[in-house]
């Protein structure tokens, strides 16, 4: 009956091959062919991922320099107002209750305010400023006044005092992956970070405190304005903003190898006002850990409201992503407060035209090994900072200017 009925198409190979031929039995992958095809998806996924992770870095990273530049731009719209920048650290008068308490030695209210607090207004942050001025304080839950000594401190009872438990979002970077505990009541884990924190230029000893000006060559220092006519060296080489990175977790550990130079200081590192104690500082850190010295806390950037520069402040000796270490025991003591971050390769530094640089950890930092410039008899030293382009960066009249060359 087939042959009756062949002709034309039906008789093509083609219809004898789809029509007539015995179904065949239609297999899937070997063993072998799927485990061919996973590798290959692992080897893709394995060069695509580090891209991803890079690329959402590079965004992080510019996010992360828009943040410094309208913080410092928030500094500026302030030295438009007042003709000066707020000081690194200072507060309202002394005496009375509750915010203006005076505290007796230190005079905590007096002396820690910083200049980031001061400059909250300019920053859309009104309503939390005046939270900070309205007295007296009182408990947010009872209302009760609170005229206690510790308040309102950075280390005081922090489930009490809101206002330093509020994080203000353009003062972190988004690559930091540390948070604030909320379930903290005491301590700077406790607190609301900073990333962003003020010069204090190439000094060490006493290089904050308001009663030896002569040991300050930055922009900032201890209750103390300065003016913007004050930056002789210029305000595009003048560094007045400086990038920190803060500790993930307070549980990392103390040990060594284990506490981090983002957040992580070093106290007790004797004569930093010699070349030889900068040197004994630098060599206590090996990548992003310490390896040596006596641990002082997680300060670096733990507390916004806080102004000395343990918290808000960076000089300009050691290049970024390298130790900071205290000369004494305690967060109010001078030192060495180094910039750093979780960029890998550098940190952001706003200066004083409100241009944002990314200042490699390979910038030109000079000799670490030379004698820190320090005040004599009341005479501020005049003299080129011995540490590179790093160190004219935080000088404001030196005269020493750096070129772009030296931070490629």
């Amino acid at each position: 009956m087939v042959a009756t009925f062949c002709g034309g198409v039906f008789c093509s190979p083609f219809f004898r091959r789809v029509f007539f031929m015995k179904r065949r039995n239609v297999h899937g992958f070997t063993l072998v062919e799927l485990l061919v095809v996973i590798a290959i998806i692992g080897v893709l996924v394995g060069l695509l991922l580090p891209a991803v992770q890079a690329a959402r870095e590079a965004a992080r990273r510019m996010s992360c320099g828009n943040n410094i530049r309208q913080v410092g731009l928030a500094f500026l719209n302030y030295e438009s107002a007042y003709k000066k920048f707020p000081p690194g650290h200072g507060g309202p008068a002394p005496g009375g209750t509750g915010q203006d308490q005076n505290v007796g030695v230190g005079r905590v209210g007096v002396n820690r305010w910083s200049g980031t607090l001061m400059a909250l207004p300019y920053m859309e942050q009104q309503q939390l400023y005046t939270q900070l001025f309205t007295l007296p304080y009182r408990h947010p839950s009872n209302g009760t006044v609170i005229n206690g000594w510790l308040y309102p401190w950075d280390m005081g009872p922090n489930g009490n005092y809101l206002p330093w438990r509020t994080q203000v979002p353009g003062l972190r970077c988004p690559s930091d992956p540390g948070k604030m505990n909320p379930d903290a009541n005491w301590g700077d884990d406790g607190q609301a970070r900073t990333n962003y924190t003020m010069c204090y230029g190439d000094t060490t000893e006493n290089n904050h405190i308001a009663s030896h000006p002569a040991a300050n060559r930055g922009m900032f220092q201890g209750r103390y304005q300065r003016r913007m006519a004050e930056a002789t060296d210029g305000l595009a080489y003048t560094a007045i903003l400086g990038e920190v990175g803060t500790t993930p977790s307070q549980n990392l550990g103390w040990g060594a190898g284990k506490f981090r130079i983002q957040g992580g200081m070093m106290v007790n590192v004797g004569g930093m006002n010699t070349g030889t104690g900068v040197l004994a500082c630098r060599n206590l850190a090996q990548g992003d850990r310490y390896i040596g010295g006596t641990p002082g806390g997680h300060w670096r950037g733990m507390r916004w409201g806080d102004g000395h520069p343990s918290f808000s402040g960076f000089t300009t000796i050691l290049p970024p992503n390298r130790a900071s270490c205290n000369a004494g025991g305690g967060d109010w003591d001078w030192g060495i407060f180094s910039a750093s971050s979780y960029h890998g390769a550098g940190a952001h530094v706003c200066f004083g035209d409100n241009n944002v640089r990314f200042i490699p950890n390979s910038v030109d930092a000079g000799d670490a090994g030379r004698d820190p410039p320090l005040g004599i008899d009341g005479a501020r030293s005049n003299a080129v900072s011995p540490y590179g382009a790093w160190g004219a960066m935080g000088t404001k009249d030196a005269g020493d200017l750096w070129d772009a060359a030296s931070i490629e």
